[in-house]
């Protein structure tokens, strides 16, 4: 059994994987917290009448709350648009031995073994080749697709590396 799909990489699904990529490791939580401690302080000082105290706090909350998915939104389209992959359509396979990444002329296969973690998001699926690496997987693009693909992820993964969520 095999579940063949072309995906063309949209900034929306970059989007959405820059998002999860940032926030779930240590600095990206430490920064939303650190913005949200900064916004009570903000809204503390203004409580208290200290009105200038109060701008500095917001406007540094800001910063780290509203900068950071601003910033990743930018980079996920410039990505996108800049990157000469992302330009055509992708072919995946999933097979029983990994899964092959075809484009054009170019062809490369991942075996099952070789990936870290497979999670996913509310618009994406993500394989971790390493820690920075991934395939990702736009669901609107897996259509009819997303149930097969994900069997086949838990089928050839170990499950402690599968954190798919939900299944459609």
């Amino acid at each position: 059994m095999s579940v063949k799909m072309d995906v063309q990489m949209t900034p929306r699904a970059m989007y959405d994987f820059l998002l999860y990529h940032t926030y779930s490791h240590l600095s990206g939580l430490i920064g939303a917290i650190f913005g949200v401690v900064v916004l009570g302080l903000g809204i503390r000082a203004m409580a208290q009448g200290d009105y200038t105290v109060g701008m500095m706090f917001f406007f540094f909350a800001a910063v780290f709350l509203v900068m950071t998915p601003l910033t990743l939104k930018s980079k996920a389209k410039a990505q996108v648009k800049t990157t000469p992959m992302f330009q055509k359509p992708i072919t995946y396979e999933l097979t029983e031995e990994g899964i092959t990444i075809s484009q054009e002329d170019q062809q490369t296969e991942v075996k099952w073994e070789e990936f870290q973690k497979a999670v996913s998001t509310n618009r994406t699926l993500i394989l971790y080749i390493t820690r920075v690496r991934a395939l990702v997987f736009p669901k609107e693009a897996l259509g009819e697709q997303y149930t097969a693909a994900v069997q086949m992820i838990s089928t050839h993964m170990a499950p402690a590396k599968v954190k798919i969520r939900q299944v459609r």
